[in-house]
C-alpha cells in the first residue's frame, strides 16, 4: 500500500472514531465512567451498574460486562476520592486485618452521586429504568447492599461479591420492598480474609428475612472473583431477563 493510501486509510479511521464518539450520549456527572453498549440491540436495555472495591477504579472490574448478557447496558465507575490512581467509595480506617471504622456519611454522598447517575444514564440511553443492577466487589458490594435497601424501587437487583451489611445499613426501613420483586446474587470465598465469608451469609439470612430472592454461592478463592463466579453471575443475570416459567400443575 503506498504512502498516500495509508494516510488516506489512517484519516479515515480517526473519523469514523470521532463520529461514533460524537454520537455517544453525554451525562452531566462528576463520576468518571466507561461505557459497554449492549450487543444485542433493544428498545430499552436492561442496565448493569459496576462499583470496584476499595483502591481500584473503573477499568478493575470493566471486562466483566464482556462476559454476560449482551442485552444488558453497563456502567462501570470511579470511586470519588482518590490518592496516588487507587480509589474508593467512603473512607476506611484499618486495624491489623480488619476494618476498624468506616464513613457512613460518605457511602451516602457517593450512594446519591450514583443514584442520580443512573437517572440520568437511563434517560440519555433509552435505558429501562425498571430494570436496573448494582454489580459490587468489595466496598462496591457494601453500597450495592445500601442502595437496593434504601429504594428497593430503583434497584430491581444488585450482585454483591465478597462484601458485607454494614450495621447503618440494616436499619434502613425499605420503603416499597415487596416479596419477592427484587433479586441478589451473592459470592464470596471460603479463603477471604479481608471479609470474612461469614458476613455473605448473614446478609444473605437477613435479605431472605425481607423476602428478597437470594442466590448465594461460596468459591475456593481469598478475597477475588473466580472464573466459576463469572460464570454464575452470567446465569443469574440472564435470568433477570428470561424468568424460568413454572411448569403446568405447579405453582
Amino acid at each position: 500500500m503506498s504512502t498516500i493510501y495509508k494516510t488516506i486509510f489512517f484519516l479515515v479511521a480517526v473519523l469514523a472514531t470521532c463520529l461514533t464518539r460524537a454520537q455517544e450520549p453525554v451525562i452531566k456527572t462528576d463520576l468518571t465512567y466507561l461505557v459497554n453498549a449492549p450487543k444485542v440491540k433493544t428498545d430499552r436495555p436492561p442496565v448493569v451498574i459496576i462499583l470496584h472495591g476499595y483502591g481500584a477504579n473503573e477499568r478493575d472490574l470493566f471486562d466483566i460486562a464482556k462476559s454476560y448478557d449482551g442485552r444488558f447496558l453497563s456502567f462501570s465507575l470511579r470511586g470519588p476520592h482518590s490518592k496516588d490512581g487507587a480509589c474508593w467509595w467512603y473512607d476506611i480506617e484499618w486495624s491489623k486485618d480488619s476494618i476498624k471504622k468506616h464513613n457512613y456519611q460518605q457511602l451516602k454522598e457517593s450512594e446519591a452521586k450514583l443514584f442520580s447517575f443512573i437517572s440520568k444514564a437511563c434517560k440519555a440511553y433509552g435505558a429501562d429504568s425498571s430494570k436496573v443492577y448494582i454489580m459490587g466487589f468489595s466496598q462496591g458490594a457494601i453500597i450495592a447492599y445500601d442502595m437496593l435497601l434504601a429504594k428497593p424501587h430503583k434497584i430491581k437487583g444488585i450482585v454483591a461479591l465478597s462484601g458485607r451489611l454494614l450495621p447503618e445499613t440494616k436499619v434502613i426501613k425499605p420503603i416499597g420492598l415487596k416479596p419477592g420483586a427484587n433479586a441478589c446474587f451473592i459470592g464470596h470465598g471460603y479463603s477471604d480474609n479481608i471479609i470474612k465469608p461469614v458476613e455473605s451469609e448473614k446478609a444473605a439470612a437477613y435479605l431472605k428475612e425481607l423476602k428478597v430472592k437470594v442466590t448465594a454461592k461460596s468459591y475456593e478463592i481469598p478475597h477475588s472473583i473466580s472464573g466459576d463466579e463469572l460464570n454464575d453471575i452470567k446465569v443469574f443475570l440472564k435470568k433477570q431477563l428470561d424468568p424460568e416459567k413454572p411448569e403446568q400443575g405447579k405453582k
